[in-house]
């Protein structure tokens, strides 16, 4: 029927990707296929590990900490844009985002 998404069920139609987005058709090279499944699992696993999420914490400590006394500094600075850094990585979602690839990626 017309105007009816073709094959909802299948798994590349499965990926929400937001607009604007890019789309571009390429020939799989399967066999690196299982080399991009570990890939997003260790990137998983490290986006998702305690190690990133203390030291953002730390990074929060710090910065309110010297806030009066190093506001207009540049290191503070660029430490209030690695913060704003960290914030917009988890507003992504990127953990999420990598799962939802690994799971097109057949085994």
């Amino acid at each position: 029927a017309p105007g009816k998404m073709a094959a909802p069920a299948a798994a590349w139609n499965r990926l929400d990707v937001p607009w604007p987005a890019s789309g571009a058709r390429f020939p799989p090279a399967v066999r690196r296929l299982p080399a991009l499944r570990r890939r997003c699992d260790m990137a998983g696993k490290r986006l998702s590990g305690t190690g990133l999420a203390a030291e953002g914490r730390v990074l929060r400590a710090v910065l309110y900490v010297y806030h009066s006394r190093l506001l207009r500094h540049r290191p503070y600075l660029a430490l209030q844009q690695v913060e704003q850094c960290l914030k917009r990585l988890w507003k992504m979602n990127l953990v999420g985002c990598i799962e939802a690839l690994a799971e097109l990626i057949p085994r």
